[in-house]
């Protein structure tokens, strides 16, 4: 459907109906007389149709609005030079009447263009979403001074992508005929939790993790059942599976980045690209350290994978040393009933780097796999998860033996109000020193299905 062509022809037609008009008005004047019973009845007539051809205008023009806001990529909507059209735009050319045309709801382009140009200025992924949040936080700074600017003009001010604007726009009243904000926001949360996904451990395995909702018991398996072969007339093993309830918490994970509010007004790509780089990283870490840990689920956060399981202490780092650990953690995750099929090493960047310079006696890696790049490596014919936070551990994990909830909703809060621990018995109070604290909260909780779901190798203790 060629909407551009469609408009240019309804604008055609509206203006030669006018001009219609205006000649029967005319023939009229010249003889000095009024418009016939006849005449009258024709410029009725025309007056309607022009009525319903504005009506049908205006929604063509809402229509080719909509696209323009939600082309991600440069394109053109074609519309034929029809010679016809062209020498009906020409045809009696006013300037009271384009001044009524220009007067019109969304009358943007000029008719005598033949082309609606989409220009490809949607920031890059992840981008809106730090936009967005930086907008309504501007917003709350002057309102709290006695200033309030609404996030729309800070965001139109600044040159934010075309979707931050488009959601603030429509922020305000929400119903059937503007919900495409709800998509715009959406999809601008869906690009940072994207991002998020790109870099935790927990979203790297999440494809072979078991999906559950949010504030659910599920019946988790503690111990196996047995089988044997029977002879005729013997007796039948009794079986006798332990089970265990496994409740899957509503967890937020809360990421939170402090600016200067010099730099929160900073209207440079760089700035935002800083902000978003911080919520980030910020979120990823906590995950990962989170996922990794072996405390317990509690109110608050979930257990981490290591939480009970199975573990082998390191006897050391050489070539021997680290063969014989690692065979004893794939024996101990065997022998609780797990195949290795499926099953992923997690270490530490560090280590991982380690392992690869290993070499035999004739210079070749010790441990083939190992020397890959970032991303790519392999140990056993078991890929391998490098992360930073895995710190003095290496965990072979089931991700099959894993319950996942994850909704992919993102809030965004903000304060200037509190005070903030950074860690380290340090604080910051951010109303003494002109700061603000931007908190974006991800919905997302796991658990394991069996306590020996990972096991992992202690190396807190070589030194």
């Amino acid at each position: 459907m060629n909407w551009a062509k469609q408009r240019a022809q309804l604008i055609a037609t509206i203006k030669s109906k006018k001009g219609k008009i205006k000649r029967i008005i005319a023939k009229a004047a010249k003889e000095n007389e009024t418009p016939d019973e006849e005449a009258e009845e024709e410029i009725e007539v025309l007056e309607e149709e022009i009525v319903i051809l504005e009506t049908n205008l205006e929604r063509i023009e809402e229509i080719l609005e909509d696209i323009l806001d939600a082309a991600d990529e440069a394109a053109e909507v074609i519309v034929e030079n029809d010679e016809e059209i062209e020498e009906l735009l020409m045809e009696d050319e006013d300037p009271d009447e384009e001044e009524e045309k220009g007067s019109r709801r969304r009358r943007r382009r000029s008719s005598e263009k033949n082309y609606v140009s989409v220009k490809p200025n949607h920031a890059k992924k992840g981008i809106a979403f730090a936009q967005f949040a930086k907008a309504k936080a501007i917003s709350i700074l002057n309102q709290r001074k006695g200033n309030y600017v609404n996030p729309l003009e800070i965001a139109k001010s600044q040159g934010m992508d075309p979707r931050v604007i488009k959601a603030l726009k429509k922020a305000v009243v929400l119903d059937t005929s503007n919900s495409s904000s709800l998509v715009v926001q959406n999809t601008m949360a869906d690009e940072f939790v994207s991002l998020l996904r790109a870099q935790t451990v927990v979203d790297k395995i999440a494809e072979g993790m078991r999906s559950a909702p949010f504030n659910t018991t599920v019946a988790g398996l503690a111990t196996g059942s047995t089988a044997a072969w029977v002879g005729e007339g013997e007796k039948k093993p009794a079986t006798n599976p332990t089970f265990l309830d496994i409740e899957i918490k509503h967890h937020k994970l809360a990421g939170i980045v402090v600016m200067t509010e010099e730099l929160l007004r900073l209207a440079t790509p760089s700035a935002d690209k800083m902000m978003l780089d911080d919520l980030v990283e910020a979120s990823v870490a906590l995950i990962d350290t989170t996922f990794l840990d072996d405390l317990p689920q509690t109110a608050n956060r979930p257990a981490g994978i290591l939480n009970g399981a199975p573990k082998v202490v390191a006897t050391g780092i050489t070539v021997d040393t680290y063969g014989a650990d690692l065979a004893a953690l794939r024996r101990q995750f065997i022998s609780n009933g797990l195949s290795l099929s499926g099953a992923h090493y997690i270490m530490s960047e560090t280590r991982a780097s380690d392992l690869g310079e290993l070499r035999d006696a004739l210079g070749n890696p010790y441990y083939r796999g190992m020397d890959a790049p970032l991303g790519e490596k392999t140990l056993g014919g078991l890929p391998v998860i490098e992360s930073e936070t895995s710190a003095d551990v290496i965990a072979l994990v089931k991700p099959s033996e894993i319950y996942l909830a994850d909704d992919g909703e993102v809030q965004i809060d903000y304060s200037d109000q509190a005070t903030i621990d950074m860690g380290a018995s340090t604080l910051v109070n951010l109303f003494q020193e002109n700061k603000i604290a931007i908190r974006a909260e991800r919905y997302i909780t796991w658990a394991k299905r069996r306590v020996a779901a990972a096991a992992y190798i202690d190396y807190s203790l070589i030194p």
